[in-house]
């Protein structure tokens, strides 16, 4: 830790997504972050274009996804903690 604070060793650069959902106990990949991320939203126009959803699913689906991804890293954090 030590290195990281007196400039020695650069902190490796965390994804946006991770960043975006202050993520601390998971570490995902970038193309993790690509395949939650746009893969959802991907998904989600596609089952709209199929009209097997209404249109509103294409903003809810991509944060669903986020809340489940931030769930997982509280509870890792929790496990973390107590085993």
């Amino acid at each position: 830790m030590s290195e990281y604070r007196h400039g020695r060793v650069s902190r490796p650069r965390r994804p946006w997504y991770a960043r975006v959902l202050h993520l601390k106990h998971l570490y995902l990949s970038n193309v993790w972050c690509v395949v939650l991320f746009e893969g959802s939203i991907a998904l989600a126009v596609l089952m709209a274009l199929t009209e097997l959803v209404t249109w509103w699913v294409v903003p809810l689906l991509p944060l669903a996804v986020a809340s489940m991804v931030k769930l997982n890293d509280l509870i890792a954090g929790t496990l973390e903690r107590h085993g």
